[in-house]
């Protein structure tokens, strides 16, 4: 049935392209991309290591409804974990699914430059700075009501403004897990070659003390937990903390020519917790060119105490997912040609920050974009 529905809206979209050519079928785009990964996993907490191969494709189909308003959808591999769109190879040539990743709208007014309002399932609209993924994996797309307002104060400063209200989990027969967050900052262009950005923001999480896992009731990933006693007598697992992060962040760089060498740093603070509620995460970047020929390399060191983030949504790759760990990664990229990219990231890292169990992940990347 999946099937039949993406083939029905794609066709839909072609077949009344070639009816009406030059009409709205000119305000549809499709865009996607694929990647190829091989990966190897040498966990000490197992038994053996692991070697797999990976794929992820994504389509992209997006419709500009009229200068205001535009439509967004994005089909993508994967299961329904929120934090990957990943599928393993080597499982007897099975099918792979292919679902809805995103679907939401994009309100754009023209008497208000720099302002978008979004609404339903999206890419996450809060400013990262260098891709960190430190609070939020890049593949989580968060559903809800977002808005994000850059506005120009001068030839030099931008600002940067963003809210969003989060639904979470929604219970029947209990109360509802959602979010309300935001952040502030600014980016200034210092001399012709440099930049600074640096801001702070705050993500409070409603009803989530005392409550069973988010996505899976009885995984964590590394939260404290608690036990709890269900009116049938039976104990079970629920968090043991709120969560109320404060997040700041800031990054230089410099730019000479088709060369950019930047440093940035990422802190956060739930103050939802009492202890083991820090982490940070510092880096830096080298990037030059783009497309063909183009290079970038980078490095970064990351801390995650059991209570800074909420576990299930942070990056699923360091420390195989969740919190409560320290290390580095280290990677590069090198484009073959335009739209085709190989690159490679190491992981080494240490699982518990007090019990400090090795970790390390290589994963090489053959990534096409069309």
């Amino acid at each position: 049935m999946k099937k039949i529905m993406l083939l029905a809206l794609i066709g839909s979209f072609l077949l009344s392209g070639t009816v009406r050519a030059g009409n709205w079928y000119d305000r549809i785009k499709l865009k996607g991309d694929f990647r190829h990964r091989h990966e190897f996993i040498d966990d000490e907490s197992k038994v053996h290591d692991r070697t797999r191969w990976r794929i992820r494709a994504r389509l992209n189909i997006s419709g500009e409804i009229s200068p205001s308003w535009s439509a967004h959808v994005r089909l993508a591999t994967g299961g329904d974990d929120p934090v990957s769109t990943n599928q393993t190879m080597g499982e007897g040539f099975s099918t792979k699914d292919f679902g809805l990743d995103r679907a939401y709208w994009d309100f754009h007014p023209q008497s208000v430059e720099n302002l978008n309002v979004y609404g339903g399932k999206m890419a996450n609209p809060y400013y990262v700075i260098e891709k960190s993924q430190l609070m939020w994996d890049s593949d989580m797309s968060p559903a809800g009501l977002a808005a994000v307002y850059t506005p120009e104060l001068s030839e030099k400063v931008t600002l940067l403004l963003d809210a969003m209200f989060q639904y979470i989990q929604e219970r029947g027969s209990d109360d509802d897990t959602r979010m309300f967050g935001g952040q502030a900052g600014l980016k200034v262009k210092t001399t012709e070659s440099t930049h600074i950005a640096f801001g702070g923001g705050y993500f409070g999480y409603d009803n989530i003390k005392g409550f069973t896992g988010i996505y899976d009731d009885e995984d964590f990933f590394g939260n404290t937990t608690t036990d709890f006693e269900t009116e049938d007598g039976d104990t079970i697992q629920v968090y043991a903390s709120d969560f109320k992060l404060f997040e700041a962040f800031g990054e230089f760089g410099i730019k000479v020519d088709k060369s950019y060498f930047g440093i940035y740093g990422d802190y956060v603070n739930n103050t939802g917790a009492d202890s083991l509620n820090t982490g940070y995460l510092f880096g830096g970047v080298y990037k030059y060119g783009k497309g063909k020929g183009g290079v970038k390399i980078f490095a970064n060191y990351r801390k995650l105490e059991a209570d800074c983030v909420l576990g299930v949504f942070t990056d699923s790759d360091f420390i195989a997912g969740g919190t409560d760990g320290s290390g580095w990664k280290v990677g590069a990229d090198y484009g073959i040609t335009n739209g085709v990219n190989f690159g490679f990231a190491f992981l080494f890292n240490k699982q518990g920050i007090e019990e400090e169990l090795d970790y390390k992940r290589l994963q090489v990347d053959l990534k096409l974009k069309f």
